[in-house]
């Protein structure tokens, strides 16, 4: 099925971008357009500068606001005063502000006709911006979207996601991936029934964005049936001695009944997510937990493939199982694996041919004959057996 060979594109999330910021900058050239086909540019450029104290100031006056609760927690937070201005204050914009009341004090001082009426003018405005501000302010109207707070979480990594991520990675998988081809080997040579595993010499990790990870595989899909262990890799860990860690070998059958192997598992740090959603102290939402289910795909995907120990021993599945719930079958799982191994398969056919042919001998080997030209000019290498 096409469906099945998609990858679900719509459902990954994409890192974001900077449309708003080009967006603002297209309604600044549209708003300065139309500023200058009524006024002329000193006018413009004297409300600019009044209009954008004005948004200094209110800014200012915010983030002192925010500093007084951030004083409270010096001791417990920032062990002095400096430490909680700094977190609270955005020095960039108090620079700016700086330099626009330079200029607007000097463009007043040089055209100014009337001081008492223009700094009275002045002041009113000021009072009533400061105080319009302050008002939406305390009513919420400045808080951050969710956008915003996602934006903010992922350009600084501070989601569950990513932490989860990193967890998986450094605890688990480059511990076990690097030996992985050694412990199949070590399965194939002492295993009385050993499964073929050519062109399956990776760990499957299901990711299911409803993070619903079940103990058994057959309760999700009868056509997935345990089949055995890898042997056991230990290795001393936090203290503990002999650390074990299993992976498992399953057989998966196809509509046909053939049954096909491989090393299958969920990402186990998908039920931590699943948890946190049923647990009202954790204040983890549905939504919260699908977007992160996806976030961490993308981020734990970032990580494998720029991990010079695991590349090409893992195999990442997302799936969306919630939203496809009344449409799928009870073989919905066993036919993604499938298609996934097929693909897999398809594109390492002719490095399969070369790399795990067991049926090679010696006098193959050793009939293959290299042959140098005596010619000044290189001449291509040539075998005789192709």
């Amino acid at each position: 099925m096409v469906f099945f060979s998609q990858l679900f594109s719509d459902d990954i999330p994409l890192p974001r971008g900077n449309a708003a910021v080009w967006s603002s900058m297209i309604v600044m050239v549209a708003s300065f357009s139309f500023m200058l086909s009524l006024r002329k540019v000193y006018t413009i450029v004297q409300q600019l500068l009044f209009h954008l104290f004005i948004l200094f100031l209110s800014r200012t006056i915010q983030k002192l606001c925010e500093f007084l609760e951030e004083y409270r927690h010096i001791p417990s937070r920032y062990k002095n005063c400096w430490k909680a201005f700094a977190a609270s204050i955005n020095f960039k914009e108090c620079g700016c502000g700086t330099v626009i009341f330079i200029l607007l004090c000097y463009e007043a001082h040089e055209n100014i006709n009337d001081p008492v009426d223009n700094f009275s003018s002045l002041g009113w405005k000021l009072s009533s911006s400061c105080f319009c501000y302050s008002l939406l302010k305390a009513v919420g109207f400045f808080d951050p979207t969710p956008a915003q707070i996602s934006a903010i979480c992922e350009k600084n990594k501070f989601n569950v996601a990513h932490g989860l991520a990193w967890s998986y990675y450094l605890g688990y998988l480059k511990l076990i991936l690097p030996s992985l081809e050694e412990r199949i080997q070590d399965y194939r040579r002492l295993a009385k029934t050993s499964p073929e595993l050519k062109g399956t010499w990776k760990l499957y990790i299901l990711i299911p964005f409803s993070c619903k990870v079940y103990d058994k595989f057959e309760k999700m899909d009868n056509r997935i049936h345990f089949f055995d262990n890898l042997p056991e890799l230990r290795i001393d860990r936090a203290g503990i001695r002999g650390r074990s860690y299993k992976n498992s070998i399953y057989s998966i059958y196809d509509e046909h009944k053939k049954r096909h192997h491989c090393i299958l598992e969920y990402a186990t740090p998908l039920r931590s997510l699943f948890e946190m959603s049923n647990d009202a102290t954790a204040a983890f939402s549905k939504e919260q937990r699908v977007e992160q289910a996806k976030l961490f795909y993308v981020t734990l995907d970032l990580i494998l493939n720029n991990s010079q120990d695991c590349a090409g021993f893992f195999k990442l599945i997302p799936y969306d199982d919630d939203s496809q719930d009344r449409n799928m079958d009870s073989h919905f799982l066993s036919t993604l694996i499938l298609n996934d191994m097929v693909q897999e398969k398809t594109e390492y056919t002719v490095p399969e041919e070369n790399t795990w042919d067991e049926t090679l001998n010696d006098s193959v080997v050793s009939d293959q004959t290299l042959l140098i030209s005596d010619a000044n000019d290189p001449q291509p290498l040539q075998s005789k057996n192709y």
